[in-house]
């Protein structure tokens, strides 16, 4: 499966201020493969960010996770 991802953080519909906003969710995949990547977009898809990987699994040897929480700090207008 394709990695599929959810925003937790701001909830949708909710009213942001200008200056710095932190976005946060989660991602997963399928097949016990690893999310190694997750992008962003703030504007409808012009432009994408990464957002960082918070690891809070524990790491074993070759196996992976199939779920990691993100998050993303970004400038808003």
């Amino acid at each position: 499966l394709p990695v599929q991802s959810a925003i937790t953080q701001p909830r949708p519909g909710a009213a942001v201020p200008a200056g710095e906003l932190t976005v946060k969710g989660y991602a997963w995949s399928g097949g016990g493969r690893e999310v190694v990547r997750v992008d962003v977009s703030l504007d409808g898809g012009r432009s994408w960010q990464a957002a960082r990987l918070k690891s809070e699994q524990p790491v074993v040897p070759g196996r992976a996770w199939a779920w990691v929480l993100w998050e993303l700090e970004a400038p808003v207008k």
